[in-house]
């Protein structure tokens, strides 16, 4: 192939046409008109991310019945587990209302009652949620198109353009059959390009880490990486997703085993309930499945012995409905533990913005790298319809923040720069013998996917994992592509063996459980040595770490001493 160059200039480019990259498109051009706004995205601006794919559902705070410091008292000793930056989740539950206007001014239907407010549905003592139609991400791109943003689709930002500290632009490619290669300045430059999923449940596949990668590349700092292992329960048989399901539990003997591991109903999945299923399966219980007909309410009534009265079977009865078929109810309700991944470890400030200056990064490319939720993977981070709403905020966040900065003039990137941009992107198409992108592939998620590899963790089981991602990462010099799709392919999969590494690279550094992360070798969760993020960064081809105090004595909510 002989490859085009092209350059191409902006004033702000946004990698990624996801809900957050649009809304931060939106918001901006809204701010300020003035700006020459461009997404890239590297399939179609509207159907590409995770929002549309199925979540559907936005997370509301009933702030007429709770006060955001109420819910910010159950996430942090629930859920974040003092890891988290509670000014920076104040200021989400804060925006709740605002952000939910601003969504139906932008086009996106959510469902009212005739009096004109929001239809919600309360799922809990202080979450409630609302449906919303899956064309979201469509209509925000009608939105956006109406106020001037340009969109480019079917084009891969791969590598970022630094100097002297400063962002000033970024290389992309065209996944078509022509290969564009793409130079681009821009005086700002956002990531929206989603979290890192591993290609292994398929609702969430889309996110394969490309701004993770690029940024780390670039030299920006990553924040909590061992948060970027979520799992949730599937059934066996068809792997499809089963929702509060970990109430539920029993093992091959029938013996209801949620109780072993918790003593109320969950807001979602623990990962407790992921070592739970683990340790039936080693000790010869398992398997596990869910016999919700049995249970009238978690935590409320059992079967006769258990020591709880039975209860009416409202809860059991509405999953029992869910799980129909065709009006038949399916019995066959064996579950196991799926990989989801969601690491979303890029550090931002309050402003979204990353370590390096002019570059952000927002939404799920950098939900645990904020710091806002703790101690739990990105959306739904236990807390479900936070997905699509985090990165709305994000990506308002970060719109703000640009809005209100001078727009230097960057300077051209450098000739050399661009040649070995070009020389490392289109490698793999031009070596006449390698590997394929799913043999590495398969190598990390036999290093990612078992639960006792990256959730309940351990010393010597990581070791297993890890010598299983440098196999991975001996390959990446071999990868061979047919055509730009295969490009593509290999580069994501040199992402995900990237945030492989940084997974177990920080996970054996952290001593101790909190809240998601489990460590069998360390299993109490330690205040005097651990409240503390860790930091990785990218110094001369070297993965380095560092920590960085939680500045708990700032926070309205400390833990016991």
């Amino acid at each position: 192939m002989e490859i085009t160059r092209k350059e191409l200039s902006c004033d702000v480019l946004i990698a990624g046409g996801g809900i957050g990259g649009l809304v931060c498109a939106v918001e901006l051009k809204e701010k300020r008109p003035d700006l020459d706004v461009l997404i890239v995205e590297k399939q179609v601006t509207g159907f590409g991310g995770k929002a549309n794919k199925g979540g559907g559902v936005l997370q509301y705070f009933q702030l007429d019945k709770i006060t955001p410091m109420d819910f910010l008292q159950f996430h942090v000793n629930e859920i974040g587990c003092y890891l988290g930056d509670q000014d920076l989740m104040i200021k989400y539950v804060e925006m709740n209302h605002g952000m939910l206007d601003k969504m139906t001014e932008w086009g996106i239907k959510i469902p009212k009652k005739p009096d004109g407010s929001y239809a919600v549905m309360p799922t809990g003592p202080f979450t409630a949620m609302i449906s919303c139609e899956l064309d979201l991400c469509l209509r925000m791109r009608r939105t956006a198109e109406k106020l001037g943003v340009r969109i480019m689709d079917k084009t891969a930002v791969a590598e970022l353009f630094t100097d002297n500290g400063k962002v000033i632009g970024a290389a992309a490619y065209s996944i078509l059959d022509d290969g564009t290669f793409y130079s681009i300045s821009a005086k700002k430059v956002v990531l929206a390009t989603g979290s890192q999923n591993y290609r292994f449940g398929s609702m969430w596949s889309s996110g394969r880490g490309d701004g993770i990668g690029a940024a780390y590349r670039a030299g920006a700092e990553m924040r909590n990486a061992e948060f970027g292992n979520f799992f949730q329960l599937v059934r066996v048989k068809s792997f499809h997703e089963v929702v509060f399901g970990e109430n539920f539990m029993y093992n091959a003997n029938n013996e209801y085993v949620t109780k072993n591991f918790t003593d109320k109903r969950e807001t979602d999945i623990p990962s407790k309930a992921v070592r739970e299923w683990y340790l039936n399966m080693l000790n010869g219980t398992g398997p596990i499945h869910l016999d919700y007909g049995q249970m009238g309410h978690p935590m409320g009534g059992g079967k006769p012995g258990e020591g709880r009265p039975p209860m009416p079977p409202r809860y059991g009865d509405k999953f029992r409905e869910l799980n129909n078929k065709d009006g038949e109810i399916d019995v066959d309700m064996e579950v196991c533990p799926m990989l989801i991944g969601e690491q979303s470890c890029i550090k931002v400030d309050h402003g979204m913005q990353t370590t390096i200056e002019g570059l952000y990064a927002i939404g799920d490319a950098s939900y645990c790298g904020s710091g806002v939720c703790g101690a739990v993977p990105a959306p739904p981070a236990r807390n479900r319809g936070s997905g699509i709403l985090n990165a709305v905020f994000a990506g308002i966040l970060g719109a703000d923040d640009i809005a209100e900065r001078t727009l230097e003039d960057v300077p051209a990137i450098c000739p050399c720069q661009l040649d070995k941009c070009f020389e490392t992107i289109y490698a793999p198409l031009y070596r006449e013998e390698g590997v394929s992108e799913k043999d590495v592939i398969y190598l990390i998620q036999k290093a990612m996917a078992p639960s006792d590899y990256s959730v309940y963790m351990e010393e010597g089981r990581m070791k297993e994992a890890v010598a299983l991602v440098e196999e991975a990462k001996a390959l990446l010099p071999k990868l061979k592509a047919k055509d730009m799709h295969g490009v593509l392919c290999c580069h994501e999969a040199e992402n995900m063996v990237l945030s492989a590494e940084m997974h177990y690279f920080a996970s054996k550094e952290r001593k101790e459980s909190r809240g998601w992360f489990l460590r069998e070798d360390y299993p109490e969760m330690d205040n005097e040595n651990w409240l503390k993020w860790i930091v990785i960064k990218n110094e001369d081809g070297q993965m380095t770490m560092s920590t960085e105090d939680v500045p708990i004595e700032k926070y309205p909510i400390q833990p016991a001493k």
